[in-house]
């Protein structure tokens, strides 16, 4: 076996230059398949870890992905909004433990503007329950001061105590600027790879505050600033509430009565609610994509397989080069059965070379560029070695290159049975 082994390397080092290109497409492979999987795996962490203990996300009367999708991503809009009594009366049942009501239809620069309390950095949880934590200042969304998610703070250089101006609606198109109230920066978070990174968070009494005033409502002049700081002083009286809000998180005290309490809220009588598990709705959002994992997928299976087409040419064509060599390890005493292994070896050995520089490859490229997809993309790529999903693509590849290696050897082991000695024409 150690000749067999000792034969297969001097042959590899003496076919180099041809083998080289086998293992760079087998490496190519690697890189593909398992970057592929790797994307995969960190969309989907990143994507399901959005939201973590929360129960509930209730909203006005509509579809169960629409309403995640405004309320926990901040894409689209709603056409009803939920009245400020029907979320005092829901958060105030005995089954709720907290709730934390959202407020979205203002931007800054295209990133939105989420109206809320401090209840939000209190109870808002994602991944496996981690906090939202500032990476400078602080927290504090009272009065006329905001709070900016990690892309937010480096796309547009603000820091703590930067002046900000909030836009009325959503996207870049900047109209109805509410240039005379102007929020104060007090703290950035530390980057979490979800729509958090992306907003800026304001008070939602600030906000209804800013509201009032741009329409109007109020009929005399006077400052909102002021409105606001009268607002915080003691508890909150029920005309310095907002009319409505666009929705709420939800936890409970016992997560037993999900199922209940969701059917009374879709059940609620006096308007209109819709109740969703954020969890089942992330699933059911991502079966939506899921079409695009797997043709992404099938297009790196069929790099595979040519590139194992090229190895299987690449053998067969060379069998015929290689019949002196065969006759003359026959002389030296070779049998039909070493020739076999010969080949089959050499083959193993290009697979096992183009999966080794494709893990190398793909983990120096996935070291390098970890911060940067981070900081662009919100996606927090995975970093260990190999994951089971990996492992088996990395064994399958040894299989299939394995029996790719088998043809060219039979018909190697054929060949050096009917040539013996001499090479026959």
């Amino acid at each position: 076996m150690k000749f067999i082994l000792k034969l297969a390397l001097k042959s590899i080092r003496y076919r180099k230059a041809a083998l080289l290109l086998s293992i760079l497409s087998i490496s190519l492979s690697v890189i593909l398949l398992l970057g592929v999987e790797r994307i995969r795996s960190g969309i989907h962490d990143s994507f399901t870890s959005t939201i973590s203990g929360t129960d509930l996300v209730v909203g006005a009367r509509t579809g169960n992905i629409s309403l995640l999708l405004t309320t926990v991503f901040h894409i689209g809009y709603t056409n009803q909004n939920v009245s400020w009594e029907s979320y005092e009366a829901i958060s105030s049942s005995p089954e709720v433990s907290w709730g934390i009501p959202l407020s979205l239809g203002d931007s800054h620069k295209g990133f939105p503007v989420l109206g809320t309390t401090a209840d939000f950095f209190a109870h808002y949880k994602y991944g496996h329950n981690l906090a939202v934590q500032p990476k400078t200042g602080s927290t504090n969304i009272e009065e006329m001061n905001c709070v900016l998610g990690s892309k937010v703070a480096k796309e547009l250089g603000y820091e703590v105590g930067d002046n900000v101006v909030v836009t009325h609606g959503m996207g870049k198109e900047e109209f109805m600027k509410h240039d005379d109230e102007q929020f104060v920066v007090t703290g950035i978070l530390g980057s979490t790879g979800t729509p958090v990174d992306q907003t800026v968070f304001v008070s939602l009494f600030a906000m209804d505050a800013i509201h009032s005033h741009f329409y109007g409502q109020e009929e005399e002049e006077h400052d909102v600033f002021e409105d606001v700081l009268n607002s915080h002083e003691g508890h909150h009286h029920q005309e310095e509430e907002p009319n409505s809000i666009t929705g709420f998180f939800m936890g409970l005290k016992n997560p037993a009565d999900i199922l209940a309490v969701q059917r009374k809220i879709n059940n609620y009588k006096i308007e209109p609610l819709t109740a969703i598990m954020p969890v089942v709705t992330l699933t059911e959002l991502w079966n939506i994509v899921r079409p695009v994992e797997k043709m992404l997928m099938v297009i790196s299976v069929l790099v595979l397989i040519v590139a194992l087409g090229g190895i299987l040419a690449t053998l067969i064509t060379s069998l015929n080069d290689r019949r002196r060599e065969m006759a003359i390890l026959r002389s030296a005493g070779a049998k039909p059965k070493h020739i076999f292994g010969l080949i089959l070896i050499e083959t193993i050995a290009v697979i096992l070379s183009g999966i080794l520089s494709g893990i190398i490859i793909l983990q120096a490229v996935a070291i390098l560029s970890k911060n940067l997809v981070a900081e662009k993309l919100g996606l927090m790529i995975p970093m260990e070695w190999f994951t089971i999903n990996e492992l088996l693509l990395l064994l399958s590849i040894l299989l299939l290159g394995t029996l790719v290696g088998i043809l060219p050897a039979y018909q190697s082991y054929k060949k050096s049975m009917s040539d013996g000695l001499t090479v026959k024409k």
